[in-house]
């Protein structure tokens, strides 16, 4: 292994609860490959069993906590008991191969208005998630103590599926993001207006994850996505996510995961400074996890800005021993998507979305 490296491969402990054997995590990706019923399938597990080893952590997910939370066929679901038992030997597997295991707990809101099922939308406000889209249905006070609650016993099913953590995605353009941001939320009431007011419904779910996951018996940490910033008018600029951020310190989160930083290539500077700005303000008051890029140089380069763990995709996707490749100094320089082709365990669907952003050089 080369002497740049060997810090990507020093242990680091939570505070009273799970230790990392190095400092590199599986983040979330969405397989396209789960049941109907938002079961894993045999897809899902060939997909993860040859790309699990050397990573101390596999972030799996986005997983829905309700049927209308779901944002794409093949998504892996967390709604129902009857998804447990095969959630169970995913994470049998991945402590086999000596790491630990986190569900991203996911609600797509307003996202969700492209399904097409029975379903309806729901959103703060019944603003489209895209222009002349679809209408979302905006919530009742009724649904959103529905909604926490659902996050709560999702909680639990991943508990008793063997999980060591779960993640609560705040980012992504995701139901709880959507809450925060003035660009979905339009509402009038506690939940909107003020920032004060925005940020209650995702105060609301992390209580109640919290307090689920102190009932664990074992050590279970949760985690918090957060989304850095919001393109266009009305959007969240860094001086609101740094507000946001100090009310997230002050709760039982164990990590903060920065999403939004899967940016094309032109992109990486500027998502390095702002990567930067935001470790400078957190200050060490909370555990940092955030993406690493496609090249092991690019991974080292982000692990030296202060985060505690370093999520990787892309580079697993297209290399899926590529963390073997870095202990034996054996990684590829650069990385493009034409070993995606040799890859047999990807279905149809992620085959192509994968080449896609390689040739688009756009994030996924």
């Amino acid at each position: 292994m080369k002497t740049a490296y060997e810090k990507l491969f020093k242990h680091f402990k939570f505070v009273d609860a799970l230790e990392m054997k190095n400092r590199l995590a599986m983040g979330p990706i969405l397989t396209y490959a789960s049941r109907e019923n938002g079961e894993i399938s045999d897809i899902d597990m060939s997909f993860y069993e040859k790309r699990v080893g050397g990573v101390s952590t596999v972030i799996i997910g986005p997983a829905f906590i309700t049927e209308n939370g779901q944002v794409a066929h093949g998504q892996i679901g967390i709604h129902r008991d009857q998804v447990i038992r095969k959630l169970h030997q995913l994470t049998q597997m991945i402590h086999r191969r000596g790491a630990k295991a986190i569900l991203q707990l996911s609600h797509g809101g307003r996202k969700c208005v492209e399904m097409e099922n029975k379903w309806q939308a729901i959103s703060p406000s019944e603003k489209p998630h895209k222009r002349k889209g679809k209408k979302p249905v905006q919530m009742t006070e009724r649904d959103i103590t529905y909604i926490v609650q659902a996050f709560g016993e999702a909680t639990t099913r991943a508990m008793e599926a063997g999980f060591d953590g779960v993640e609560i995605d705040g980012g992504n353009e995701c139901l709880l993001q959507q809450f925060i941001s003035r660009q979905a939320n339009e509402r009038s009431d506690s939940y909107g207006g003020s920032a004060e007011n925005r940020f209650t419904f995702a105060l609301e779910v992390i209580r109640e994850v919290t307090r689920r996951a102190a009932h664990a018996g074992k050590p279970f940490i949760v985690g918090y996505t957060l989304a850095p910033k919001e393109k266009g008018y009305l959007g969240n600029k860094v001086e609101d996510t740094f507000e946001w951020i100090d009310r997230l310190v002050y709760t039982e989160i164990d990590y903060l995961h920065i999403s939004a930083l899967h940016e094309p290539t032109s992109k990486r500077e500027e998502n390095r400074s702002l990567l930067s700005s935001i470790i400078k303000h957190v200050n060490h008051r909370v555990p940092l996890v955030g993406t690493g890029g496609l090249t092991a140089i690019e991974v080292a380069k982000a692990f030296e800005q202060g985060l505690a763990l370093i999520t990787i995709e892309q580079a697993l996707v297209v290399q899926p021993d590529w963390v073997e490749k870095v202990i034996n100094s054996d990684e590829p320089a650069s990385m493009d998507g034409t070993s995606l082709d040799k890859d047999v365990s990807l279905p149809p669907e992620v085959l192509a979305h994968w080449q896609d952003m390689h040739k688009n050089d756009r994030s996924y």
